[in-house]
């Protein structure tokens, strides 16, 4: 039988020299700006995560105030938020990030209003109707300046209703809107004075949550809900009946684009289809990037960006919450902003980056896109360091979803779980692969009642016997895998968790979190013939002047957290316990050195090796006694270099060799079956 054998490269472990400022407390309270540096050269700029309206909403109003320039938004409803989940607050957005203000006068909160921009007066922002906390219709109007809201007081007004369209009709110069929850089927107009009532005939039927915009290139009004299309002239009401119409829904998102001379939708309930009104057809459009099926959102048209503008809605998945902001171009849409944000890192190899400052507004979480090298994330900033929001940089879950032959994946600078055993009548083996990483958990091997060989084993990190990294966190790393679940005859294991990424914040001023960084190890979950093993927490280090706020640092289970400042008064949970001192001078960039796996048994590795259990960067036939070649750079001669190789039956960890020469040569005995190799070193640099 064949034995076969996958080779891992990972960054070399490097220890820096612990040298630690010598400043006495004393001093450092005389002091704003304490003598740490971070070394950042400020060249990246500022690092600023876009803000948003906290939480998310939908069922809110929002309306595009050319006069200004900037979009307006009014309530809607968040059950996260607020006791009853209805809103009341103002914000306002460039397209690009929101500002919560505090007008002095305002609408009570309600959901289910509208708002429309009108010319008059120098341009304002109308808002009608709604519903209440208290779930009571509304039938007041309130008009917005740009500083406060003042209530309107026209001697007629709609009857009390909630979820209708408001759309300006620019050719009569009025306001329009049509049924709503709570009435009929009636059309009302506002002129700015008075709402009339004109008893337009042959009207669509009672609706909620349809959806309308005025078509300027053709005059008239579209409006689209369950019955259909219809179009309001100024005169009458009429249905349409196009060739194409696209699904029936609930409310999702309508405006008129005066770039492209369309009507542009967005399907609501649970769909994602983007269509365009051409006068007497929908059009389905095929966008390259789609928002996910958000329905009881709002659109609008930003006549600064020329761009259609979508924000927020009701999901289908999650809480249900949407804080996302999209624009279409015509042709395309680009997501702007949202509640989850990445930071990618594809573009820097050394995974290193030089900021003046770093803000991670309230209410969005940052999620991270590996480098190829999967080095940790290592920012540095010359200013404060303000995190209001999240950090993720977790492991990933071992879910059964997973493509064959992938566990979780690990975080930047963090490692992979084990995939699962595929099963029997497809593999002709049970076995699962073992987690990567220095602590990585071995994976079952039987498909037998006893989870001691089934499931594979979790992932450990600060507490593996010998250890590996230490309370320094030098080198920076991040978790091990979860070791795969063994598969039986018909269905595959559970994949291991991937191990917790590894993240530096330097800042030579004030780090500060009211929000949260995570870097935990993934989870698991049972396939049906056995279960992985939990990834382990990843590494965390601070050093600045001080360390603040009211947040929380999470590298469960096993990682490991590091702070290094002066003041150190974070007052939120630390799990781990962190291990504190004053700023390190060592920066410990983990780049002096450099090892790869170049032969095994004879086999040149092709480099960089894939790290794929199913596709191994070696094959060779029958076990025992094979050769291990592995090649270092910048590494003194005399450094011991270490060899782990996880298989089926256990860990192999043969005595430590010597690099001379930058080579080193293990020979070592290996069981038949597939395993990782990885290879370590570390020593000590005088800075």
């Amino acid at each position: 039988m064949k034995a076969l054998l996958n080779c891992v490269e990972r960054s070399v472990m490097i220890l820096g020299a612990m040298l630690v400022a010598g400043l006495t407390l004393a001093n450092a309270q005389a002091q704003t700006d304490l003598p740490y540096s971070s070394g950042s050269t400020g060249a990246d700029g500022p690092l600023a995560f876009r803000t948003i309206p906290v939480g998310g909403r939908y069922f809110h109003a929002l309306a595009y105030d050319s006069t200004r320039k900037q979009m307006v938004l009014f309530g809607g409803f968040n059950q996260n938020l607020i006791a009853g989940g209805v809103l009341g607050d103002t914000w306002v957005s460039d397209g690009t990030n929101w500002t919560k203000l505090n007008p002095a006068n305002s609408p009570t909160r309600r959901q289910g209003a509208a708002m429309v921009y009108v010319p008059w007066n120098g341009g304002r922002v109308i808002l009608f109707g709604g519903q209440d906390a208290n779930n009571v219709k509304l039938a007041d109007t309130w008009s917005w300046d740009g500083v406060t809201w003042t209530q309107l007081q026209p001697p007629s007004s709609p009857v009390p209703r909630a979820y209708f369209p408001m759309v300006y009709d620019s050719e009569r110069n009025k306001i329009m809107i049509f049924s709503g929850n709570g009435v009929g089927n009636d059309t009302w107009l506002f002129d700015g004075t008075t709402w009339t009532n004109p008893n337009v005939p042959n009207p669509p039927p009672t609706w909620d949550q349809h959806i309308a915009a005025f078509d300027a290139e053709r005059k008239n009004v579209v409006l689209l809900g369950y019955d259909g299309t219809y179009i309001y002239d100024g005169t009458t009401w009429s249905k349409v009946n196009p060739q194409d119409s696209p699904p029936r829904s609930g409310r999702g998102g309508m405006v008129y684009d005066p770039v492209h001379k369309n009507v542009v939708l967005f399907a609501g309930e649970g769909r994602n289809g983007t269509y365009i009104w051409n006068g007497s057809n929908w059009i389905a459009q095929t966008p390259t990037n789609v928002p996910p099926g958000f329905y009881n959102t709002e659109m609008v048209f930003d006549s600064n960006l020329n761009k259609v503008v979508l924000f927020g809605g009701q999901s289908v998945s999650g809480d249900g919450l949407s804080a996302d902001m999209w624009q279409w171009n015509g042709s395309d849409w680009k997501f702007i902003s949202g509640r989850t944000q990445w930071f990618d890192m594809t573009g820097r190899a050394n995974g290193i980056w030089n900021y003046t400052t770093i803000n991670v507004p309230s209410g969005v979480t940052v999620l991270f896109t590996k480098n190829s090298g999967n080095t940790p994330a290592r920012w540095l900033a010359s200013g404060n360091v303000q995190i209001d929001g999240a950090l993720q940089l977790d492991g990933g879950f071992g879910d059964n979803s997973l493509p064959e032959g992938k566990g979780g994946a690990g975080g930047p600078g963090g490692f992979d779980g084990g995939h699962g055993g595929i099963r029997l009548n497809r593999s002709g083996s049970y076995v699962g692969s073992p987690g990567q990483g220095p602590g990585g958990g071995l994976p079952g091997t039987q498909p037998v009642n006893d989870g001691n060989i089934r499931d594979g084993k979790s992932a450990l990190y600060a507490t593996i016997p010998g250890g590996y990294g230490n309370i320094y966190i030098q080198p920076l790393i991040g978790g091990s895998g979860g070791g795969g679940g063994a598969s039986n005859d018909t269905i595959d294991g559970g994949n291991g968790g991937g191990g917790g990424g590894a993240i530096l914040i330097a800042s030579s001023r004030d780090i500060v979190i009211n929000g949260a960084i995570y870097s935990r190890g993934g989870d698991r979950q049972w396939s049906g013939a056995s279960q992985g093993g939990r990834g382990s927490g990843g590494s965390i280090l601070l050093r600045a002047d001080r360390v603040t706020g009211s947040g929380s640092v999470d590298a469960t289970p096993d990682g490991r957290i590091r702070f290094e400042a002066y003041y150190r008064t974070l007052a939120g949970s630390t799990q781990p316990t962190s291990v504190n001192s004053a700023p390190v001078s060592s920066t410990d960039f983990n780049t002096v050195g450099t090892l790869n796996i170049v032969s095994v048994k004879g086999v040149n590795v092709v480099q960089p090796p894939t790290g794929n259990t199913l596709t191994p960067d070696v094959i060779f036939t029958d076990a025992g006694a094979v050769n291990v070649v592995v090649q270092g750079t910048n590494i003194p001669n005399g450094t011991p270099v270490n060899l782990r190789i996880a298989t089926s039956t256990g860990v192999v960890t043969p005595p430590a060799q010597n690099i001379n020469n930058g080579s080193v040569t293990f020979n070592v005995t290996v069981p038949k079956g597939i395993g990782t190799l990885q290879a370590f070193a570390s020593f000590t640099i005088n800075n």
